[in-house]
């Protein structure tokens, strides 16, 4: 039986991007594993889900140099891996983030009830970013 793990990211600030990758690697890395793997975004961390704000991060502060990838470059990864994204619709509010705004790999949003169900249900596992 696959395990399943949720994630809440709120640490994960663009203004200090070489926080911003980890949470994906890790998502990218459990759902390889066949976990599922869901991520909740909330606080200043949920503008990493907004069209084009991950594309401009890089966690090595140098987006110039051969090799890099970008966060947008381990948002996708998880993704593509099957990581489910969820944006808080409160954090996505406090941030001047529209629903129209988030990126196509968002799933849909779900904010602390959503986060706080996983954490009490036993099938679940959390980690925090």
């Amino acid at each position: 039986m696959a395990e399943r793990l949720a994630i809440l990211v709120w640490a994960a600030d663009p203004s200090v991007p070489h926080l911003c990758a980890t949470p994906f690697y890790f998502a990218a890395a459990a759902a390889a594993m066949d976990a599922e793997v869901e991520m909740y975004f909330t606080a200043r961390s949920v503008q990493l889900l907004e069209r084009g704000v991950a594309e401009g991060l890089y966690a090595d502060g140098a987006p110039d140099a051969p090799g890099r990838r970008s966060v947008a470059d381990f948002l996708r990864e998880a993704h593509g891996f099957g990581t489910r994204l969820y944006a808080c619709p409160t954090a996505m509010q406090a941030h001047g983030v529209s629903a129209d705004a988030l990126r196509e790999e968002v799933q849909g949003q779900a904010g602390a009830a959503a986060f706080i169900g996983r954490t009490l249900d036993e099938g679940w596992r959390t980690l925090s970013f």
